[in-house]
């Protein structure tokens, strides 16, 4: 490649992060002109914006929320409904479910709005506003009544409007009867579970109420060196103003304070998450440990915390052992000598499970480690103060098997709290920490154990995983599916197969699963506490510690244990990672560079090939016993979407079809390596099992071409398709000599004779194809682009002539595609135009657009207002070769003529911050493709304009255009004009006319078309 792939990577990395900024301001942008235009009454407006702004930060739930509101204010209400429950699947908020059964019972079905109703009112406090919508909703149903807690009040509400009589229980107790619609609750009410409130034995709805879950709150605390910042909510009454409530160490109220700064919408993860942000300068604070805790004494996340702990003065350490106790800063990439190994004298093995959240993972867990547990081996169950009730009633039902003890704090500790709590209770023990969100296969604990004694310095071990960072598999840099307990096992068994007592090196252990030996613990001592609060970095500092003494960790490469992840601490969660994990780099401040060295060799990624390899061959092995063949349709092509990625993937969904599995391969980021992806369903299916995940076939180029070679030849490929080479290292380009397979060549844009791809120079204009390749030349310059270096177009030609003689068939998006590609090859043959799609040109416009909006609902009413302009739609993500520049110049021109025309982009551009300002064009945002012609339709456009500047082989968007109705008007280039020809359903202008020229066309051309729907 032309550049050296680190500085490439950091290159990619600093222009992902800076798009990903943009993008978010924008959408912040584009969420607050939404909210100023609700509130001067512009429904249809806001829900514009409002739209962008969903669309522009990938789903963000506060922004889907408000979009949802609106969508409910303009009665949308099925619209609104396919908004929000996506959302409530994945949160649970008060406003969701009320507003859920609002749109239920609009929909007609007003015994799941009570559902809602229920739910919603036994875990959150109604507002006042609320509860009158919710009373009438439960007396529509013919409900007895219903019933709600306001926590910050100690007061319960009933809907009782005939004043009956209605039994108050707290728990099992009555403690009164009553007719009053509003009372107080008694002292020490929070210490209950549940509040029933019943009329004649008939609970109301709301009933029982949930008390633990009504003054639960959720925060979280850091210090900058400078002062204590966080932030604290009542989900349960999220108007709520929370108290911050400061103690020294000896249990004294050092500081109150009212939390009351909000956060900037874009950058929530949470919907309607409503918490509120605090500073407290550190100068009025002492050294020494400090506890901020809510109104109810719980810690926040992140509490207690020491704020000077890290900031003392550094000095050289002399002794190890005492730097341990001091917090002193050591190199990550210090490693001790000869640890104080006792070997096998040990009492024997404890599991350590600490336990707060999470009832049904927890169970599942503690019963797959049951039914592992070996004779001898013991289970430490640690209950850190669960709020859950149900949970804890079935810890206490586990204790009286023979292997199980409990313990239970009497105020949450966090997970090094409980971890230590459990490793205390059992000295000179080895020890297993597990994470209460595993699932464990039969044998994982005789292989840790056998993997921790393999050699008198192993300190840790820890298995393979779907979710633990580095010791992740199948996929090591993205989030894996949850595997079930059948899939754990039958990856365990591979693992035993392959890997069986092997061990590797690894720079640090995994808390979600991770062996201890004894003599390790007790030279190391227990988890640090008052560093990591409740989690996350605290078991990577023991590890540290474990190595400054000689103690190595390494990874049993024989043993895979199943993790849910992140079950505990939700919405705190990144902020407590973030935070410890800068603890982390205060005290080895190589912490970071070891960990990326690692990643960056990766040690592990043949270890991970290799477990592909084997589950894939077994897979064939089982097809050839059932007398078939696993046949694969192989397909190289790049990693930028668009529409190529679409025409590949229709292609891989008619071989699978046939029976053939897809094997695509493509480049990796850097193109110094390319990945053969086995896709066995559809890309855009949502159920996709881990066990159907082979993601580590990863070839280096060039030095493993032959590997791929032998690879693939190991496969029995049924069809070769070349779709791309946009971004492949050249060596990829052999493979279609060396395979001695027929190939067939997808053309879907002009790479064969022009290295830029589209035919635009680096002026941004289409350069005319010349038919001098001196000319071309000269437009190239000295670029690289995937070449080692810069491209001489005489071997450009010569190799795509090559390539393309030797193909089985030439296969090309349309005719216009095939006459300019034989215009640039006069010597091959045979290309054949094979359309994307079916244009029907036997129907007219108005035929097609029907058939095709059948299924969508009619959204004219509530469609963006033109204030009297005519209005042009532009489909598609707009870059410079689909007209960037030509729509920007038609926007200013409109502007200074003040012409009665506007612009709709139903897509992006390359920079929608050059339009914000401008009233006379609006960006929707990106669109997915099942959506497209509602979102179209819903603009109420007069015409669809498409501005490409490049003859493109297809164009997808000007099918959308016409199963929405509309009439479309593009340059005389490419297959666009080709297809408007052939069906008639728009007009055709000169690429060569003026900005003022075309804008004038296009309203003369809106004009005619308003005037027939008119008159029609």
């Amino acid at each position: 490649m032309s550049k050296d792939p680190k500085i490439k990577l950091k290159e990619y990395t600093e222009k992902k992060a800076e798009g990903l900024e943009r993008i978010r301001q924008s959408a912040q942008s584009a969420f607050l002109y939404a909210q100023e235009q609700k509130a001067q009454g512009r429904i249809d407006e806001a829900t514009c914006w409002m739209d962008r702004a969903h669309r522009l930060v990938d789903h963000n739930p506060n922004i889907t929320f408000d979009l949802v509101m609106l969508r409910l204010k303009q009665k949308q209400y099925h619209e609104a409904y396919d908004l929000l429950l996506p959302l409530m699947k994945k949160f649970d908020f008060y406003e969701g479910w009320l507003v859920l059964a609002i749109l239920l019972s609009h929909l007609g079905n007003l015994s799941q709005a009570v559902q809602k109703i229920q739910y919603a009112l036994s875990h959150y406090s109604p507002t006042n506003q609320s509860w009158s919508m919710i009373r009438l909703l439960v007396q529509d149903a013919n409900e007895v009544g219903c019933c709600a807690l306001i926590g910050s009040l100690g007061q319960v509400w009933i809907d009782n409007p005939h004043y009956h009589v209605m039994s108050v229980f707290l728990d099992d107790e009555l403690i009164l009867k009553t007719a009053d619609p509003f009372f107080s609750l008694p002292e020490n009410w929070e210490m209950y579970s549940y509040l029933h409130i019943e009329k004649e034995d008939r609970p109301l709805i709301g009933s029982p109420i949930n008390i633990q879950s009504i003054i639960r709150t959720e925060g979280f605390v850091e210090s900058d060196g400078k002062c204590f910042k966080g932030w604290l909510w009542h989900p349960a009454e999220p108007d709520r103003i929370p108290t911050v409530n400061v103690y020294d160490t000896q249990g004294i109220l050092s500081k109150e304070i009212k939390a009351t700064k909000e956060f900037e919408v874009a950058t929530l993860e949470f919907p309607l998450f409503r918490a509120k942000q605090f500073f407290i300068p550190l100068k009025e604070f002492y050294f020494g440990l400090y506890a901020l805790k809510d109104d109810y004494g719980r810690n926040l996340i992140g509490s207690p915390i020491n704020p000077f702990l890290l900031q003392q003065k550094r000095r050289q350490f002399k002794d190890i052992h005492k730097k341990h106790q001091d917090y002193l800063p050591v190199s990550a990439y210090y490693k001790g000598d000869t640890p104080a190994v006792e070997g096998k004298n040990t009492l024997g093995t404890v599991v350590v499970i600490p336990v707060y959240k999470g009832k049904e993972e927890t169970i599942l867990c503690v019963q797959s480690v049951l039914n592992s547990l070996p004779s001898g081996v013991v289970l430490q169950l640690v209950n850190d103060c669960s709020p859950d009730t149900e949970l804890v009633d079935w810890l206490e039902e586990q204790v009286d098997h023979e292997a199980i003890f409990l313990i239970h704090h009497i105020e949450n500790m966090g997970f090094p709290g409980a971890v230590n709590t459990g490793m205390y209770a059992w000295p000179g023990y080895d020890v297993i920490l597990l994470n209460s969100d595993t699932l464990v296969p039969k044998g994982w604990i005789e292989n840790l154990t056998k993997a921790a004694y393999c050699s008198e310095n192993i300190g840790t071990v820890t298995p393979f995983s779907n979710d633990a960072s580095i010791f992740s598999y199948p996929y090591h840099d993205k989030e894996n599916p949850v595997p079930t307990l059948k899939s754990v096992q039958v990856f365990m068994q591979y693992l035993q197969k392959i890997y069986k007592n092997k061990i590797i090196d690894v720079p640090t252990g995994h808390g979600f699963c991770m062996f201890i030996r004894h003599d390790c613990l007790s030279q190391t001592g227990l988890f640090r506490e008052t560093l990591f609060a409740q989690g996350y970095g605290e078991e990577n500092d023991f590890c540290m510690r474990a190595q400054h003494l000689g103690w190595r960790h390494v990874l049993a490469a024989d043993i895979f244990v199943g993790h849910k992840g992140g079950v505990s601490f939700q919405n705190s969660k990144n902020a407590l990672l973030k935070r410890n994990l800068a603890i982390l780099n205060k005290l080895y401040p190589d912490y970071d560079e070891m960990v990326m060295d690692y990643i960056d060799r990766d040690f592990l990624r043949s270890v991970r090939y290799e477990i592909d390899l084997y589950r894939l061959q077994e897979l064939e092995k089982k097809y050839a016993k059932q007398g078939k063949s696993l046949q694969y349709g192989l397909f190289i092509t790049h990693t930028y979407g668009g529409g190529v990625e679409r025409a590949v993937q229709e292609r891989a969904n008619e071989l699978r079809l046939k029976g053939i599995i897809p094997l695509f391969i493509r480049p990796t980021l850097l193109g110094d390596a390319c990945r053969c992806e086995i896709q066995f369903k559809s890309s855009s299916s949502t159920q996709i099992d881990i066990e159907d995940l082979y993601p580590n076939f990863v070839f280096s180029l060039p030095s493993e071409y032959d590997a791929l070679l032998v690879f693939l030849q190991n496969r029995k490929i049924a069809c070769f398709e070349v779709h791309h080479f946009a971004g492949h290292h050249v060596k990829i380009r052999h493979l279609l000599q060396d395979l001695g397979i027929a190939y067939d060549m997808y053309l879907h844009d002009y790479m064969s004779f022009c290295p830029r791809i589209s035919l635009v120079n680096a002026d941004g204009v289409y350069c005319q194809e010349p038919s001098k390749l001196s000319v071309c030349q000269k437009c190239i310059g000295k670029e690289h682009f995937d070449e080692a270096e810069p491209i001489k177009m005489k071997k450009w030609i010569a190799r795509s002539t090559q390539e393309l003689g030797a193909a089985r068939s030439i296969i090309v998006p349309s005719e216009d595609t095939a006459k300019r590609i034989a215009h640039h090859f006069p010597k091959i043959k045979g290309i054949k135009a094979r359309d994307l799609e079916n244009d029907r040109a036997d129907l007219s416009l108005e035929q097609l657009a029907y058939f095709s909006q059948m299924s969508i609902p009619d959204q004219d009413k509530h469609l963006k207002k033109s204030y009297g302009r005519f209005r042009v739609c532009i489909i598609g993500a707009i870059g410079i070769e689909k007209g960037f520049n030509v729509v920007q110049g038609l926007v200013k021109d409109s502007n200074e003529r003040d012409l009665p025309l506007e612009f709709v982009i139903v897509g992006r551009t390359v920079d929608d911050r050059l339009f914000f300002d401008i009233d006379r064009i609006f960006i929707t945002g990106s669109y997915q493709e099942e959506e497209a012609v509602a979102l179209v339709k819903r603009q109420h456009a007069d015409i669809a304009f498409f501005p490409a500047i490049w003859p493109e082989t297809w164009c997808y968007a000007l099918s959308i255009a016409w199963r929405s109705g509309l009439e479309t008007v593009v340059f005389d280039l490419g297959a666009p004009a080709q297809r408007v020809k052939n069906t008639q359903r728009g007009s055709i202008l000169s690429p060569l006319m003026a900005i003022p020229e075309i804008n004038d066309m296009l309203l003369i051309l809106c004009k005619k078309i308003r005037y027939k729907m008119n008159n029609n």
